[in-house]
């Protein structure tokens, strides 16, 4: 029996032996994917982070354009309601004056002129009528045909003009 137990000792040892170069053999397989998946891992997260950071650079580009944008058109909005407000006051500026010249003898003279232009331009179309505007100045007549020479239109069509030169200087 003694000599079986050396055998079945020297079987174990071996078999032991086996067992533990199979036990290291699939220490290091594994290992070695651990490592394959632990680097793969990082890759995939450094990979992951460049493209979030790279978004997130694009978001903040578009913010800042879109912050740009809306600052550029609140300038535009101060800068149009201003040169609105100065056209606002030059136009009732303009129409205070004229009313206050309402009866100047220079004015009437001027209104006479504009009727015989007024008749000398609808005359082809009838007979002309000149009637007086409430505010001044007054309304020719020939048919279907009208020329406005109200103190308020002509007002109005001074300051449009106006508007269009002041327009031109803003730029």
């Amino acid at each position: 029996m003694i000599a079986g137990d050396g055998t079945l000792d020297a079987m174990r040892d071996v078999e032991l032996h086996r067992a533990s170069e199979r036990a290291d053999a699939i220490r290091r397989t594994g290992n070695l994917g651990a490592e394959q998946i632990l680097a793969q891992a990082q890759a995939d997260a450094a990979a992951l982070i460049a493209r979030r950071c790279a978004a997130a650079e694009r978001l903040a580009q578009l913010d800042e354009r879109d912050r740009l944008a809306e600052a550029r058109a609140q300038a535009r909005g101060t800068v149009l309601r201003a040169q609105r407000s100065v056209l606002i006051e030059a136009r009732a500026a303009a129409h205070r004056t004229v009313r206050d010249m309402v009866g100047d003898p220079r004015l009437e003279r001027q209104l006479e002129r504009l009727a015989a232009d007024a008749r000398g331009r609808l005359a082809t179309a009838g007979p002309v009528q000149i009637v007086a505007a409430p505010d001044g100045g007054f309304v020719a007549r020939a048919g279907s045909r009208e020329i406005d020479y109200s103190l308020r239109a002509q007002v109005d069509r001074i300051v449009d003009a106006m508007a269009g030169e002041l327009e031109r200087l803003w730029r």
